[in-house]
């Protein structure tokens, strides 16, 4: 199914390039988020933080491009299994408050274990859509594929956006039932 294959591609290739654009954008911030998750001795946090968001735009864009799917696809995978390994450890030790560092946007999102069954589930599409081979599709499959993919990317970033505010509205909920 070529479609799903490029659906695939389209999607993680859209996430991982706005995540590094958007860790980019904030290195700073970032280099605290990768502390803040006390996972690497501290002489690696600052190497990683900034050399996280390249790998990440660099993995979109191949994705996205269709090129280099041998290595973009594998290493994409892998990746989002780490961050989702990555969160589950901190999640089990009680630590829910800190940024995900996902995308870096202006609403924050805390940990929380539907943030690692959406990694594991982008890194489970990947290894499903990753078919090494399989010659060129013709424009309308590739259309199709990518629509499919862009929609998906944007009802993703809308879920996300979502569970970025409901924190938000829990706390002011509570803080008016106390009037």
């Amino acid at each position: 199914m070529p479609e799903f294959s490029i659906a695939v591609r389209v999607l993680v290739g859209l996430v991982f390039l706005t995540a590094g654009i958007g860790k980019m954008r904030h290195w700073g911030v970032f280099r605290g988020v990768v502390a803040n998750y006390r996972l690497l001795p501290q002489f690696l946090e600052i190497p990683v933080a900034y050399a996280l968001p390249p790998v990440e735009a660099v993995l979109g864009a191949a994705l996205l491009l269709g090129r280099a799917t041998s290595w973009a696809a594998p290493g994409a995978a892998s990746l989002l299994l780490i961050f989702a390994i990555a969160m589950g450890i901190n999640l089990r030790r009680g630590r829910r408050q800190i940024d995900c560092g996902c995308f870096q946007g202006a609403l924050k999102q805390p940990l929380s274990w539907k943030l690692v069954v959406r990694n594991a589930a982008l890194a489970c599409l990947l290894a499903a859509a990753f078919v090494p081979g399989g010659g060129s599709p013709d424009l309308f499959t590739l259309f199709n594929g990518a629509l499919a993919g862009g929609v998906t990317f944007l009802i993703l970033q809308s879920l996300s956006i979502l569970w970025s505010i409901v924190p938000a509205w829990q706390v002011r909920g509570t803080a008016g039932a106390g009037r």
